[in-house]
């Protein structure tokens, strides 16, 4: 079966068993059918939701219930859901609690919480962007800070870490508890324009993807060496474009095809974009159905695509480019359209 492996069998053995059981049914819902994007977002946050119920009653089990409310929420590919067949982890927590203990129950439930998606097929995320991290677990006020220094600060990193939590969505607990603090953000922006023309230039250096022969260009070292990157290149204009107006028209829906509906009518020629982004997405899964690690998931062989595919894919580079660039040049202006 397509993306199947050897599983690892540690620990526990009860727990071992209940892990292994979720890992085969992700195996099976994830690998084992067709899917339109659609469908396969909610494979995916339907065996996170699991692991993560999991993740809780091992919590309980040995260190009681929650002693606040919280929320789990995914970042990333998984909260704009727009996963592929393989993913990796970038999530967080927020509870409603200034106990100093209460904080350290919440990083071990965010430690079992990346443990069990570990177990279940979801790799760790490299940067620690994670709830078992203390940067991705607070309280509702310690994020308020948070999110507040990190815009004061007007770094590089600091605006990177404000664009992931951005693309927050809570997927366990209570949603308002997110909901508010991405309020929070947006106010603080809207009241220093200045700032969203720093997010702007975060996101603003476009992977070249056209040669001047207008070649599609691959990558010239390391792992994907003469592979094409689909997520930098063909992605991420997209998403980084709508994110950017999500902030400015302080929408909360974070999957890009969504933000693209909320948009106001005076954005409707960037709205006219949204069929060429739901091709990309559903090319995109035809392309990596036999993607068997995540480490090649983002990056396409371009020997195995057709003329017409690769004509395609110059048609979204290009309108993808040029959509961020529009947006770009307008949001450093100050412009309102």
């Amino acid at each position: 079966m397509t993306g199947a492996k050897v599983y690892p069998t540690y620990g526990n053995q009860e727990w071992d068993r209940r892990y292994r059981h979720l890992f085969e049914e992700r195996i099976q819902a994830i690998h084992g059918q067709e899917h339109t994007s659609a469908s396969l977002q909610k494979s995916h946050e339907r065996i996170i939701k699991k692991a993560v119920c999991l993740a809780l009653e091992k919590t309980e089990s040995e260190w009681g219930q929650p002693p606040a409310h919280f929320a789990f929420f995914l970042m990333g590919s998984g909260g704009r859901r727009e996963q592929s067949f393989w993913s990796d982890q970038d999530h967080g927590l927020v509870f409603e609690s200034e106990n100093e203990e209460d904080e350290i129950y919440f990083l071990h439930l965010g430690e079992e919480i990346v443990h069990a998606l570990e177990r279940v097929g979801y790799k760790r995320c490299d940067g620690k962007v994670m709830a078992s991290n203390s940067k991705w677990c607070h309280s509702i006020a310690k994020w308020e800070h948070q999110i507040k220094f990190w815009l004061k600060e007007n770094t590089w990193e600091t605006l990177r870490y404000t664009l992931t939590f951005v693309d927050a969505t809570t997927i366990h607990g209570e949603p308002q508890m997110l909901n508010c603090l991405k309020q929070i953000l947006f106010q603080t922006v809207e009241a220093k324009p200045y700032l969203l023309r720093r997010l702007t230039e975060n996101t603003g250096r476009l992977k070249k993807g056209i040669g001047i022969f207008n070649q599609l260009l691959i990558e010239t070292k390391g792992r994907h060496k003469g592979k094409f990157d689909f997520k930098q290149i063909v992605l991420f204009p997209y998403v980084n474009a709508l994110r950017l107006l999500a902030i400015e028209q302080h929408i909360l829906n974070s999957p890009t095809l969504e933000r693209f509906q909320y948009l106001p009518k005076k954005y409707d020629e960037i709205k006219q974009a949204q069929q060429n982004f739901e091709q990309i997405l559903e090319q995109r899964l035809h392309w990596h159905r036999e993607t068997k690690t995540y480490e090649d998931i983002h990056h396409l062989k371009l020997e195995q695509l057709s003329l017409n595919e690769r004509k395609q894919l110059r048609k979204w580079i290009k309108e993808g480019h040029q959509l961020y660039q529009n947006l770009e040049r307008n949001l450093k202006k100050g412009e309102r359209k």
